[in-house]
């Protein structure tokens, strides 16, 4: 894609200036201020048959056409206008890749049959940009090499390349299609290799041997391996894949619908809604998966878009559930000039598992396990994802630090968690809020309690299990920079009763000031004392739990 519009152009390419507004007649070009001086960042169409090229001095610019429109270039508005056009892009594919300042890159695999093939997405593309004051150029292609070579050297705007198609179809572009840095460059050319297909079928080890730089540090190496000419041949080839950061998780599961005529009314949004929902709930089933999420973009004509999606505490394919959630969102498509595209995805894609349904319709139905997601549900997509919590557990082992509140839309992944989590000893059902403190008597100080005083109420211990030592972490209670930091020996301890609790014994090492007399005497012959901080350790039990 090539920007040919300057800075007095609506920043958002969704509306044309007004007469009085107009840009005067003339080439235009756009400047930036660098080290090297002023220089001619983008030029329009009439400068580029003027003969003027980006990177130019400007003061070159005007000693050969001394009646052209100059304008500052804005690359802060440049950048973000990009990134919109980036997520307006996704209407074409789920993958999407912002190339340099001026370019996308679309895995389209399995999207162009949706608007008729390669051809008619083509054609797609072209109108809509040309409609937001775009020129813009394409590349079908088996590989992102080959794609870029034909955009930036191609004889053509639109370049389709058949599939698996013969690597000589390229043999006439020139060297710089290759991407590579400016001193390989001119060594070819002097060499007389002017073209791919005069470098493609000279032997490997030749180029390897006269185009290899001996660099120093890896990093240098890892640069040279990245312009070197055969690299870019397999690139081109497809031997070597180019990673690619998209813009978006790329998705499988999503279903779109294109409107013939432009949705203006916000009634048009849930019909769409309507259409696409089932669709795409049936893909998942037949798939055997469950989302978590699901969402919906409305592309406008005008290069914009409006989305809304709703969450969910357990994956789910049932269409009612999700539509009854979208009731309340979908107010924030707004559709704008008309809304020409409809896609649905479906996030935090999981395998479904057998859930507890609601077993007797009373009004205690809300306890069990299907209303219960269900309420929970309606209450986090109408007011905020934070307004319903739950536990989750966290790797940590102080008691009290090793569960959380998340929202209840996010999910634990248990399989992983059993790996990494050792077998501990039983937990007590009830953890209360913080340790209270207990009077205990044990026979010895390393030794299980005998009886203990808890709430002013003595409890005689008949039957005893422990210790568990439960160290500090260091990363949150380092004994260095905080004293008070404790290791906790915890027992699963039984009354005469049968009432069971988790009591431990807390060891820290405080530091008290011990007074000292010293040998030497006031001016009123009185001995004087220093205080002198001291190690000492200590010892306390808490009640934790009840079983």
């Amino acid at each position: 894609m090539e920007n040919r519009v300057p800075d007095w152009w609506d920043e958002q390419a969704n509306t044309t200036p007004d007469e009085d507004d107009a840009p005067p007649s003339g080439p235009c070009v756009l400047v930036s201020q660098s080290a090297r001086g002023t220089r001619i960042s983008a030029v329009g169409p009439q400068a580029i048959r003027e003969g003027l090229w980006p990177d130019m001095k400007l003061a070159d610019a005007r000693t050969m056409m001394p009646h052209i429109q100059v304008y500052q270039h804005n690359v802060e508005s440049d950048h973000a206008l990009l990134t919109k056009l980036a997520h307006w892009m996704l209407r074409y594919s789920p993958s999407v890749f912002i190339n340099g300042t001026d370019g996308f890159i679309l895995d389209t695999y399995g999207c162009d049959h949706l608007f008729g093939g390669e051809v008619m997405m083509a054609q797609d593309i072209v109108d809509h940009f040309k409609r937001m004051g775009f020129t813009a150029r394409l590349a079908f292609a088996d590989t992102v090499a080959a794609a870029i070579a034909l955009v930036s050297h191609g004889a053509h705007a639109v370049h389709i390349l058949p599939a698996n198609n013969a690597p000589h179809l390229l043999d006439a572009l020139p060297v710089d299609a290759l991407r590579l840095d400016d001193d390989t460059l001119v060594l070819l050319k002097r060499l007389g290799l002017k073209t791919i297909g005069d470098v493609r079928p000279l032997p490997r080890s030749a180029l390897e041997r006269r185009f290899r730089e001996n660099r120093k540090s890896k990093r240098q190496n890892t640069v040279a391996q990245a312009s070197s000419v055969q690299w870019r041949l397999d690139q081109l080839q497809g031997v070597f894949a180019e990673p690619l950061h998209y813009i978006t998780e790329p998705n499988i599961f999503r279903v779109t619908r294109p409107c013939p005529d432009l949705a203006l009314e916000q009634e048009a949004v849930g019909i769409a809604l309507q259409q696409l929902l089932p669709t795409l709930c049936l893909k998942l089933e037949k798939a055997g998966q469950g989302a978590r999420c699901f969402r919906l973009t409305g592309y406008r004509a005008d290069g914009g878009y409006g989305t809304t999606a709703v969450h969910l505490s357990q994956p789910t394919l049932k269409t009612d559930v999700v539509a009854r959630l979208f009731q309340d969102k979908l107010c924030h498509i707004d559709c704008g000039f008309g809304i020409d595209l409809f896609v649905l995805e479906a996030l935090g894609v999981e395998p479904l598992s057998a859930t507890q349904n609601d077993m007797i319709p009373t009004l205690h139905t809300a306890l069990n396990t299907a209303s219960l997601a269900g309420y929970s549900d309606i209450i986090s997509n109408r007011v905020s994802p934070r307004s319903v919590l739950k536990m989750m557990l966290r790797t940590s082992y102080v008691p009290e630090r090793a569960q959380k509140l998340v929202p209840i839309s996010i999910d634990m992944d248990w399989a992983h968690w059993k790996t990494i989590q050792p077998v501990w000893a039983p937990r007590p059902t009830r953890l209360l809020a913080h340790p209270e403190p207990a009077n205990v008597t044990a026979e010895l100080p390393d030794s299980p309690p005998m009886q203990f005083v808890w709430r002013r109420v003595l409890r005689r211990v008949v039957r005893a299990r422990g210790p568990e030592r439960i160290l500090p972490e260091w990363w949150h209670d380092n004994f260095k920079s905080k004293p008070s930091a404790s290791f906790r020996d915890y027992y699963d301890v039984e009354d005469s009763k049968g009432l069971r609790y988790w009591i431990f014994r807390a060891t820290k090492n405080d530091i008290i000031n011990d007074t000292e007399p010293l040998d030497t005497a006031n001016d009123n012959g009185e001995s004087e004392s220093v205080q002198r901080p001291q190690s000492v350790m200590t010892t306390q039990w808490y009640v934790h739990g009840l079983f």
